[in-house]
């Protein structure tokens, strides 16, 4: 279904950040994570999606979510996002 949206439209771009791949560390379903570590990890996979969208020659994105975040930091890419929609 996720992408069926891309299809329809004819375009689109899915980046899956695996857990233990390159920047991004492995996590345990049992570790204890502090908040600090929490946010300094989810920068990091932050700042290596936006890496990857930025070496794509991506600029501005919508993201398809059903939770709504905003990214600060990501203009600091040179990345916009200009919109949400929801995964069905």
């Amino acid at each position: 279904k996720i992408f069926a949206k891309f299809q329809e439209e004819g375009r689109g771009l899915f980046i899956y950040l695996r857990d233990g791949a390159a920047g991004v560390p492995a996590r345990s379903a049992h570790q204890q994570v502090d908040s600090e570590a929490l946010r300094t990890q989810q920068w990091r996979e932050v700042g290596l999606g936006a890496q990857i969208l930025r070496d794509l020659g991506i600029s501005s994105i919508r993201l398809r979510t059903n939770s709504p975040r905003t990214y600060v930091g990501l203009s600091g890419f040179g990345i916009e996002i200009t919109g949400y929609e929801p995964l069905e």
